[in-house]
């Protein structure tokens, strides 16, 4: 063995660790580390939280990878609600996450035993890269690390530990800003268009907020009175901007299609109505820049429960040294900060980082850098009169708003309870106090300890999370043995026929199990389930409509099969055993997913039907609006007034009915379905599975035309026997892919001839 040779290398490797952003990452690791290791030792390695954690966090990460595994990024997961594209359903949550890619490595189902190791390797890189990014700032790198340990354990971080999705968007920001200042200081045009390119391709919802802020910051940052010489360099960035997301534009184009169409995309509301805001959001906005984050599930103040991720607070040093720094400089950094407050406060302003769709301060992460800079900077630079300042403002501004809300509470405004849990409320306001303080004491030393300013961050950080966690356990809708029990149900499950849905609305079960279910948890599900739901007057942002709660509508959806904890009568067609003991695997009646239609209801006719009759009507007619009736159709096709819908007649003879019209030989797959039909006629064959402009039905190797019905799919085949299938293919997908191609190359060229000095 060369022993020189391996000195040598363990040599680079202790200077390796050395290095300021490594310190960063291992500070970080160890805060996240001791946060989540109680919680992993008590759920014996398998860790959930609360909520949008174990409802869609885990089971979508799940879900991608059995999908991916199906069909690739092209094809259709049954596993998002009633169906959806694999793109469009996981694109905003974890497609581009290398995080999720790094998962892969493991069983898809052994992800809850690997999340909380995985969210400790998130905050452990969004340490890492904010410290490369904010040492730019510094003269001495270790400000840098204590700088980026305020920003990975911010406010927002925390309160959005329920999102584990965003944390991406939380590490990789920084490499953005760190593209837009190479390239302005060493024309390192391809860093930049790479990491417009990876911050692209990560999550396109956050993205877009990062292309307005990064306006913003060009603006602030570089901005100069050369008006003609800014517009050329804008015109560079922006080039070097639409190179990158074009590198990127097979996942960004067929994302911009789906959002497009998306009913939950917000709309402009209009100036005068978005320059200001209701009291109890002044006064929510107001206390988590001041405090630290309340957990969404259960708040202290203003609000009790809020899923929205306003989160700012720096763990101890709080506002404490961003407001001395704005008090002391009047250079870029200060205006972008008061720039970011004022917006904070302004609809108009803070709406447009996500195109006014609902932004619930998702950009803050952002505002929490720019906090985190100015901070370092401040105790780098240290300014006594301005850090007493500060201090003096910060604590006043906490009194004033303890006051005012006491007040409003007193008087019960607009009938809120403006304070929920006083001992919560009062704890943070001490503790906020208290960092103040400290932190006014040791900024305004004469000599100020980086070794005690880090470690008393770090106890801040390490408390707050730790205590953020413990209250979202403590507030879990559902308890730790009966999530695992279905999650543990899930992993043993296989649906006696495909044909069928299983009729349960947990994530958890339908994508760890992989099969077709009821999941109804969902940002992203296909826009055609929105207007298959608006039949019947339902419609939220995320939760789909339970569909056992109109008569008729289970049943038309192939809703089979059902879980029972414990013995009930009916047909039991499987058991599985639990931690918590047997579960129960029922059978009742529904409609298979392929089935004959012989008439035809109009949208507006059944519309004008009682609720509770509209799935009657359905397992009746298939319905069709104007748009979709063709001369063909009439003339095939009875049409069936709402006085002509048999509604003495049972749902177990329609289902019936349909049971003796199936199609026969269903299978499905990523890929999209087949069956084969055998009808004496020309029929018209319903199938419920939701529409979208990335099928194409064929019987035989003779397309058919696919006929929407109320959001699902309706097809005429001819009669004898013939094999029908339907194949999926991403919207914007191939058109996608070849842009991304073209871009890759002409992005290689010129990386290639600028190292080579071809090309200044």
């Amino acid at each position: 063995m060369d022993w020189s040779h391996t000195d040598l290398m363990m040599d680079r490797i202790k200077l390796f660790i050395k290095k300021d952003y490594m310190k960063s990452f291992f500070i970080c690791f160890i805060i996240a580390f001791l946060s989540f290791l109680p919680f992993v030792i008590k759920g014996e390695g398998f860790f959930v939280l609360t909520n949008d954690f174990n409802d869609q966090q885990i089971p979508f990460t799940i879900g991608l990878h059995n999908a991916l595994l199906d069909s690739g990024i092209s094809g259709f997961s049954w596993d998002i609600d009633l169906g959806t594209s694999t793109m469009d359903g996981f694109s905003f949550y974890e497609l581009g996450s290398p995080f999720f890619w790094l998962s892969m490595l493991f069983p898809a189902n052994a992800f809850p035993y690997i999340v909380a190791w995985l969210f400790m390797l998130k905050f452990s890189f969004a340490g890492l890269i904010s410290c490369l990014y904010l040492r730019r700032f510094v003269k001495d790198s270790k400000w840098a690390i204590l700088g980026s340990v305020l920003y990975a354990f911010s406010g927002f971080s925390l309160v959005n530990l329920v999102f584990y999705h965003f944390h991406d968007a939380i590490c990789f920001f920084p490499l953005l800003l760190i593209g837009l200042e190479r390239l302005k200081e060493k024309k390192d045009y391809p860093f930049f268009i790479f990491t417009v390119f990876l911050n692209c391709i990560i999550n396109y919802f956050f993205f877009v907020g990062e292309v307005v802020f990064l306006v913003i910051y060009y603006l602030c940052r570089f901005g100069r009175k050369d008006i003609k010489g800014m517009l050329v360099d804008a015109v560079k960035c922006v080039l070097c901007g639409i190179l990158g997301v074009g590198m990127a534009a097979f996942v960004f184009i067929p994302n911009i299609i789906f959002i497009s169409g998306n009913p939950r995309t917000g709309q402009f509301g209009g100036i005068l109505s978005m320059l200001r805001t209701s009291l109890p959001e002044y006064m929510y906005i107001l206390k988590t820049l001041l405090l630290p984050a309340d957990p969404m599930t259960s708040i202290s103040a203003v609000y009790t429960t809020r899923f929205s991720s306003h989160g700012f607070y720096l763990p101890m040093i709080g506002l404490v040294l961003v407001i001395a720094y704005v008090v002391r400089k009047k250079d870029w950094l200060s205006k972008l900060i008061v720039y970011l407050a004022v917006a904070s406060f302004i609809p108009l302003l803070s709406d447009l980082f996500y195109m006014y769709s609902a932004a619930q301060m998702r950009w803050w992460y952002m505002f929490t850098l720019m906090a985190a800079l100015a901070s370092v900077r401040m105790l780098e630079e240290p300014d006594v009169k301005s850090i007493k300042l500060g201090t003096g403002i910060y604590i006043s501004l906490i009194a004033a708003f303890v006051i005012v809300i006491n007040v409003l509470n007193r008087l019960n405004v607009q009938g809120l309870d403006w304070i929920s849990n006083p001992k919560r409320f009062y704890t943070y306001v001490v503790l906020t106090v208290i960092g103040a303080l400290v932190t006014c004491r040791i900024a305004t030393g004469e000599q100020i300890k980086w070794k005690a300013v880090t470690f008393n961050v770090t106890i801040f950080a390490l408390g707050i999370m730790f205590a953020t966690m413990f209250v979202y356990k403590t507030c879990d809708w559902m308890g730790y043995q009966a999530y695992k029990q279905r999650y543990q149900v899930a992993t043993q499950l296989e649906l006696p026929s495909n044909q069928y849905r299983l009729n349960d609305t947990m994530n958890l079960i339908s994508m760890t199990a992989h099969v077709a279910g009821f999941t109804n948890q969902s940002s992203t599900d296909t826009n055609s389930i929105r207007d298959f739901e608006a039949l019947f007057d339902y419609y939220a942002e995320v939760v789909g409509m339970p569909k056992n709660d109109v008569p008729g509508v289970a049943e038309l959806l192939a809703g089979k099969y059902y879980f029972a904890f414990e013995q009930v009568p009916g047909l039991c067609v499987a058991e599985y055993d639990t931690d918590m003991g047997k579960v129960y695997l029922m059978e009742r009646e529904a409609c298979p997913i392929g089935f004959a239609v012989d008439s035809y209801i109009t949208k507006d006719d059944l519309m004008s039907m009682d609720l509770n009759q509209r799935g009657i009507a359905l397992l009746d007619s298939a319905v069709l609006d104007a748009d979709s009736l063709t001369k063909e159709i009439k003339a095939d096709l009875p049409r069936c007034a709402p006085a002509d819908i048999d509604l003495d007649k049972s749902i177990s003879d329609y289902v019936n009915e349909h049971l003796d019209g199936a199609v026969l030989g269903f299978n499905k797959d990523g890929h999209g379905m087949s069956c084969v039909t055998a009808y004496d006629k020309d029929t018209y064959v319903y199938f419920s599975v939701p529409y979208d402009a990335g099928w194409s039905a064929y019987a035989d190797d003779k397309q058919l035309d696919i006929i929407e019905s109320g959001g699902m799919m309706m097809v005429k085949v001819p009669a004898g026997e013939h094999t029908v299938r339907f194949d999926y293919y991403t919207p914007g997908l191939k058109v996608g892919l070849v842009i991304s191609g073209i871009c890759i190359l002409i992005f290689l060229v010129f990386t290639f001839y600028k190292q080579n000095g071809k090309m200044k």
